[in-house]
């Protein structure tokens, strides 16, 4: 049969967003957000630095078999927000409209600084962290369309993966209204703007009103335990208490486990990610002697494969071990 007589099938991954992808995200900033056009000038020098800010939780979609250039084919963002800026914008209440379009200008001049990996640990350990949902969009858009479907769906496991493992208090969105059947049924509860709040202040020409939800811990336990939000909600404390480093070894491993990547990404040198390695299992030996079986303490050379794929298949499951944690006194 000739493979040109049909498209090929999509090879679809969701991983972290890096630098390198920074020019490719920048179209699929949403419209409605109505950000003007100094501000979307000056998002890619900002980008810039966002992206090894612990607070901020930027991942994309990408297909490989699409040409290089082509690949991303969605973004989606949220960042913690710490409790006086969650206060300020009346997050907890009935905020004005134009959320992200006020984000942005915050993180632009400076009024909005993105909190310290300290910072987050001690609120998720005292469980007060709050997680603002920028934005997610696509490159289509058609969702009659089988491939646009498989990106929802990925969309969903991206989500879940990158904003659970947190101890959160609550979790905020503004959508526009053509996203309110996937917002529901992820969780979220539709909430008021603030009175005398119209049209005009949302920011999107020519578009419709947006709208504001929002889902706290203790509604979550009333939601389906099937859906996305229960589920990122759902959290325990870490056990092992790994290292900043420790931890963004995992959680990068878990998208591309080739050691030059990793190597790359973490700027060690081989032996030095081999160390960070036998740090992670002596760390969870200590606290867990059994992990590993009874050949945990065999040689590193023949065990550490294995060692490896243990503790990834471990994380995927309890991603707060991957979050940062304070719970000092």
């Amino acid at each position: 049969m000739n493979s040109t007589l049909r498209p090929p099938i999509p090879r679809l991954r969701h991983r972290p967003s890096l630098r390198e992808d920074i020019a490719e995200c920048m179209p699929l900033l949403p419209a409605w957000a109505g950000l003007d056009a100094a501000t979307r000038a000056a998002l890619p020098a900002l980008w810039e630095r966002l992206c090894d800010e612990p607070s901020v939780l930027s991942s994309i979609t990408e297909d490989l078999t699409r040409p290089a250039g082509e690949r991303l084919q969605s973004w989606g963002v949220a960042m913690i927000v710490p409790a006086a800026q969650a206060e300020a914008w009346g997050l907890d209440g009935e905020p004005r409209p134009g959320l992200v379009k006020r984000a942005y200008a915050a993180l632009l001049d400076g009024s909005w600084r993105p909190m310290a990996e300290r910072e987050i640990g001690r609120d998720n350990a005292r469980g007060e962290l709050r997680m603002l949902s920028m934005h997610y969009d696509m490159r289509e858009r058609d969702l009659a369309s089988p491939y646009v479907q498989s990106l929802l769906v990925m969309g969903v496991e991206s989500y879940r993966a990158g904003l659970s493992g947190y101890n959160l208090r609550a979790m905020y969105f503004e959508n526009h209204p053509g996203a309110e059947p996937w917002m529901l049924n992820t969780g979220y509860l539709r909430r008021p703007y603030a009175p005398g709040a119209g049209e005009g202040e949302n920011g999107w020409p020519g578009g419709e009103p947006l709208l504001y939800f929002r889902l706290t811990r203790e509604e979550s336990r009333h939601s389906a335990a099937t859906s996305t939000l229960r589920q990122i909600f759902d959290h325990h404390p870490p056990l092992f208490r790994l290292s900043p480093t420790q931890r963004r070894l995992l959680w990068l491993s878990l998208f591309d486990d080739h050691d030059e990547t990793l190597m790359q990404r973490l700027q060690v040198s081989i032996h030095g990610l081999k160390k960070l390695w036998r740090g992670i299992y002596e760390r969870i030996e200590d606290q867990m002697p059994d992990f590993f079986g009874d050949g945990g303490g065999a040689d590193d050379g023949k065990r550490g494969p294995e060692k490896r794929r243990q503790v990834l298949a471990y994380v995927r499951q309890r991603l707060e071990e991957l979050r940062p944690w304070d719970d000092a006194r």
